[in-house]
Formats: structure tokens, C-alpha cells, sequence
């Protein structure tokens, strides 16, 4: 049983029960809070009316009383009173800071405690009390039970429920630039941390005195609180957002830098005011988020999945008449905010876009597979060149080892080509001697020599026995007698038959000088056998 401090079933008589309910399809609770009309109001805009209340509060509805034509503030805002709206919550001037909190912002907390997103967004004119209401004021902050804002109070529940992290985080946007008041995502262990850390992010905070009120706050302030509850996965977020009021140029006559920052504020509400129009719309329609800083920061707060409390804040006196009706007609448009579901025309072009989307999905994974398998090839053929420069290498070496044998079988070549013809040279010099041997032997050497070769044979050669063993005039009487007994077309016969044997000696000498050694003596030998 989560402990919110009061039970949402003691709320005071003030507020009474109606049949707006929170739905999946209404994502947005709306309350209205009066200021209480003080004695002196900064710049006095309007000293006659300053003391007349122009709305009040009857149960849950707002009533915008009739005008009073005859003051001086007409000029304000005109507006015909009578008008009355209903809202989740109404308070009167008299509520306590404790009745908002039980009311409006503990049934909340137990959405929060889900697992559920939760926002809640302070709006309204300048002076009007959103910071007061919201805790982001010192005062707020750090005062009497009485006095501390929605903040302080959902703190000190959050660690009630004994939660497993808590972080916090506090930004503005000034001027259209958001500004980091703590450093990200600061970690609290109890309530005392995180109001230390707001406390100190608030310090920095841009705020000014102007004729509207004497503590603005120049800036939207938004307060995240991040916690991990336990048995559950993913954290859940609760956001405040403080923003900075209206205001009217005519009567807080700012100038100069105030000038500037009014405007920056008037620009970004003015959007968010569009932004409201379009998710209140019956048919789904463009919201225009990114027209400004602001509503891009809340688009999960006012559109997203984020269970939301608007907290509309007015004056209540008649000079500020026209900025309560245009901050009721701003509550008015927020509840009828919905989370459309897509159909028709739009549910088309959701899911045109959709399918536009899988063809990139897979057009970019088709191309990724494509750059894979290129750097795949890449790495192929940078391994095919490593291998043929390898190979390069090894055919260069062969080559240079078939050059060098070539060069080796060239030299041998060579060398061989020089030995035969030295051996021809010796040859032919041999022969030279063998000629010079028996061509200048005189005929009856001659004979001698060649009868002496003819006793060294074996002795079974009865011719050349009977060759060793005649004299030199009885052979060469033999050599006469066969050649005369040869037939008469042998020219060999007829010369030897005719010549004598001296003569004929000499003939056989004279062939010896054109012929080797070997040749000589087969010629003289086949004479002496015919």
C-alpha cells in the first residue's frame, strides 16, 4: 500500500468529483489554481481593480465573472463574464500547498510508481504562482511544511518507497538555448541530497525583477527525476517543468534585455499553445514540435506516454482579466488533448513512410553486405599479389640459375669446341710426322720398314711371314711379277708391270705423303698379297 500523506478519499469539501476521467486515449489531468489577491501587487498595473476578483472556484469548474464596465482595466481584456468550465481540479485562493499535493498529485504517483511516465507542467501568466506552486522557488524549496512546493513533497514520497537509484537533473532554456543548472544526471541516495542539489542548480537559474513581479523567472525550468524501481528493468522518469508567464509589453513596459527575454518566452509559449491545438484536434493533424526549443524539450510530456498534470495558474484579479481568460482557454484546449490513433489519410502516409523505411533498412544492409564482400576482394587480391610477387621472385631466381647454366654449358661449349680442335691440330700433325716418316724413307728402308712390321705377327699369317722373310730386291721382284699378272684394264697393274723396282718403291712413297701412317701400310700390304 503506497503512502501518499493524505489519502486521496479526505480531500477537502473545496473539490468534488466529476466524470472526466484519465484514460489511455486522454493522457492529460488539468487543475486550475487562484492566487490569493494580495494587498500590493508589484507596479500596481491597475490601483482601482487590483482588489476585485474577477474568477473564482466552485467545485471542479471555473467561473469568469461578468466584466465591470466601468473600471479602468476594461481595456485589459473586455472579456463577457459568466463563462464556466469544468477541469479535473479547481482551487480557490484558500487551498494549501498540502490540499493541491493530496488532490492532484498523489493519484499520480501511484501511475509513477507502475512503471509509468509522469508530468507535470506548471502554466500561466507571469506572477501568477507556478513557482510557488511547483517547489522551484528558494522559498518552496527549503521553508515550512506549509509552504514546500509539489516538489519537495514527491521527493520525500519517492524515498519512502525505498528505491533502488535515484537520479536528478535540472536544465532551463533561456532564449532558446538550454542550460545544464546541475552537472547531468547527479545521483541521490536520500530526499535531503536531491533537495540540496535542486537548491543548488536553482541558484543559477535566470530570474529578474519586472513591473509585473518582483521575482520572475526569465526562463523554463525543467526538473528531472529518474528512479529504478526494484523488480523492474527499465527506470522510470517524473519531469517538472516550470515555465516562465506571459507577459503583456503594454504594462510590464520591459525594455532592453528584459525586452528580449519576454519576447524568447511569449515565442515559446505561443508554440506550445499550437502544439496543444493540434494533439486537441478531432482529426490527427501536424504538430509542430521542433517550431521551438520548448515544445521539442516537452514532447514526451504533452504527447508522448507520459501520464500528465497541467497546473493552470491565474491571477484572479481584474486587472489581469485578459491573460486569465487566454490561460483558461489554454487548460480548456488541454483537455481535450488524445492520443490519436492513425487512420485514414495519415494512417496512408504512416505506413508509406513505414515501408519507405524497410526499403532502407534493407537497401543500407543489402549495401553493407555488398561493402563486406568489396573489402573481401580487396583482401583476396592483395593476397593474389603477395603471391605472385612471391612467385616473381622465384621465377627471377630460376631464371637467373638457367642464365648461369646456359653461361656454364656455353663455356663448356666452347672449351669443348677449343679440345677437338686442338685434337685436330694433333691429328693433323700426327699425320704430318707419319707423312714426313715414310716420305722422305728412302726405297730400300722403305721396304725394310715394311717387311719389319710383317715378321712381328702372329704366326699363323704365312704371308706375312714369307713377307719378313724375303729381301728387299726379291719383294720388290714380287711386287713386278703380281702386278704383271693383273688383268689389263688395272692401272695399278699395268704401272707397277712396267716400272722398275726402284722406281716403283718410289711410286708407292709418293701417296705416303697424303696419307696417315695406317693407309701407307694397307696400300703396301694389299700390293704384296695380290
Amino acid at each position: 500500500m503506497l503512502n501518499f500523506g493524505v489519502s486521496v478519499a479526505t480531500v477537502p469539501t473545496h473539490t468534488t468529483d466529476i466524470s472526466v476521467t484519465t484514460s489511455a486515449n486522454s493522457p492529460v489531468r488539468v487543475a486550475v489554481r487562484i492566487r490569493p489577491i494580495e494587498a500590493n501587487i508589484p507596479g500596481e498595473l491597475c490601483s482601482r481593480a487590483e482588489q476585485t476578483p474577477c474568477i473564482e472556484a466552485t467545485g471542479n469548474s471555473i467561473v469568469l465573472l461578468p466584466t465591470h464596465v466601468d473600471n479602468d482595466c476594461s481595456q485589459h481584456g473586455g472579456i463577457v463574464g459568466g463563462t464556466r468550465t469544468e477541469f479535473h481540479h479547481s482551487f480557490g485562493s484558500a487551498v494549501s500547498q498540502q490540499e493541491v499535493f493530496d488532490s492532484a498529485v498523489a493519484p499520480l504517483l501511484a501511475t509513477f510508481a507502475s512503471g509509468q511516465n509522469v508530468a507535470i507542467m506548471a502554466y500561466g501568466q507571469t506572477g501568477s504562482g507556478k513557482t510557488y506552486t511547483m517547489g522551484m522557488g528558494m522559498s518552496s524549496v527549503s521553508g515550512s511544511d506549509e509552504s514546500s512546493g509539489i516538489i519537495p513533497r514527491v521527493l520525500e514520497w519517492v524515498f519512502t518507497q525505498a528505491p533502488s537509484k535515484v537520479t536528478i537533473e535540472l536544465a532551463e532554456l533561456y532564449n532558446g538555448k538550454v542550460n545544464a543548472l546541475t552537472a547531468g544526471n547527479q545521483h541521490a541516495a536520500t530526499a535531503a541530497d536531491a533537495l540540496s542539489l535542486l537548491q543548488t542548480g536553482l541558484r543559477r537559474r535566470q530570474t529578474a525583477a519586472t513591473n509585473a513581479n518582483a521575482m520572475s523567472s526569465r526562463s523554463h525550468a525543467v526538473f528531472t527525476v529518474t528512479v529504478l524501481w526494484p523488480g523492474q528493468r527499465k527506470a522510470t522518469k517524473l519531469r517538472f517543468a516550470d515555465l516562465a508567464g506571459s507577459e503583456r509589453l503594454a504594462d510590464t513596459q520591459a525594455e532592453g534585455k528584459r525586452l528580449a527575454e519576454a519576447k524568447a518566452i511569449n515565442k515559446s509559449l505561443l508554440t506550445l499553445g499550437r502544439v496543444v491545438a493540434a494533439l486537441a484536434s478531432a482529426t490527427p493533424t501536424f504538430v509542430p514540435y521542433r517550431d521551438d526549443p520548448l515544445t521539442f524539450l516537452l514532447k514526451d510530456v504533452i504527447g508522448g506516454d507520459a501520464q500528465t498534470l497541467l497546473l493552470a495558474c491565474v491571477a484572479g484579479n481584474e486587472a489581469s482579466r485578459a491573460e486569465t481568460a487566454s490561460t483558461l482557454a489554454f487548460a480548456k484546449r488541454a483537455l481535450a488533448v488524445k492520443r490519436h490513433k492513425p487512420s485514414g489519410m495519415l494512417a496512408g502516409r504512416l505506413g508509406s513512410a513505414a515501408e519507405e523505411a524497410k526499403r532502407r533498412i534493407a537497401a543500407e544492409a543489402e549495401a553493407e553486405k555488398l561493402r563486406n564482400m568489396v573489402k573481401q576482394l580487396q583482401a583476396t587480391v592483395e593476397l593474389l599479389q603477395l603471391q605472385i610477387a612471391a612467385s616473381s621472385q622465384t621465377v627471377n631466381a630460376g631464371t637467373s640459375a638457367i642464365s648461369e647454366q646456359a653461361n656454364d654449358a656455353a663455356t663448356y661449349t666452347r672449351d669443348q669446341i677449343t679440345v677437338n680442335a686442338g685434337t685436330s691440330a694433333i691429328s693433323e700433325q700426327t699425320n704430318d710426322a707419319s707423312t714426313c716418316f715414310y716420305g722422305n724413307t728412302k726405297p730400300r728402308k722403305l721396304v725394310r720398314k715394311v717387311c719389319a712390321p710383317a715378321s712381328a705377327q702372329s704366326a699363323g699369317a704365312d704371308i706375312d711371314k714369307s713377307v719378313g722373310c724375303i729381301k728387299p730386291q726379291v719383294l720388290v721382284r714380287k711386287i713386278r711379277a703380281r702386278a704383271s699378272a693383273q688383268s689389263a684394264d688395272t692401272d695399278t697393274g699395268k704401272t707397277a708391270a712396267c716400272i722398275k723396282p726402284l722406281k716403283l718403291v718410289r711410286k708407292v712413297r709418293v701417296p705416303a705423303k697424303h696419307d696417315s701412317k695406317g693407309s701407307l701400310q694397307a696400300k703396301i700390304r694389299s700390293i704384296l698379297l695380290i
